[in-house]
């Protein structure tokens, strides 16, 4: 099992200064750890005001600016239905081996069709995160599972973040990283 420094708050913290972000893109860093093969956890407000979660399989960023997260029609219906109905949305993306975790809120989405390279974007995604769930312990057919749905019926989340946060375990977790 490969044994590696934990990340903190503070990191995501001292990069995104350092970063200098500009008021309407993300860093580099930002985009890179987004695209990298991390568990992407989705959450909205139906139209009742409960709030109900999804699960998105893969990251695309477009232009610094524009985040799309693809997911399985079939099982975020209640989620897609959620935003298809103008609920703002939180998209929280976790590495598995140091729980470095980010997230994205933004008042409004969209859902669209996946482009022509999506799917395979989303394999090679979901093949990242399944080998560092290897690397923790997991069996070889455990986290291929769980990273990937093998989903022919993936959807596009469409957004552009208004917030962004660190939600890394630890002293400042839930720190707004400034714009």
């Amino acid at each position: 099992m490969a044994t590696s420094a934990y990340a903190t708050p503070t990191d995501d913290q001292i990069a995104w200064r350092d970063a200098a972000p500009g008021s309407d893109v993300l860093p580099a860093h930002i985009v890179a750890f987004l695209q990298c093969g991390v568990g992407i956890t989705l959450g909205a407000r139906r139209a009742d005001g409960r709030p109900i979660i999804g699960g998105g399989v893969a990251c695309r960023v477009r232009d610094r600016r524009t985040v799309r997260v693809l997911v399985s029609r079939a099982t975020n219906a209640g989620f897609i239905a959620a935003v298809a109905g103008g609920s703002a949305v939180a998209a929280t993306f976790s590495r598995a081996r140091d729980h470095r975790s980010i997230q994205l809120k933004a008042a409004r989405a969209a859902i669209g069709e996946i482009a022509s390279d999506d799917t395979s974007e989303a394999a090679r995604q979901s093949a990242l995160l399944a080998d560092d769930l290897v690397e923790l312990g997991y069996a070889r057919r455990q986290a291929e599972a769980y990273a990937y749905c093998g989903a022919t019926d993936l959807v596009s989340l469409e957004f552009v973040p208004d917030r962004v946060f660190t939600q890394t375990p630890g002293p400042g977790a839930g720190a707004e990283l400034p714009r």
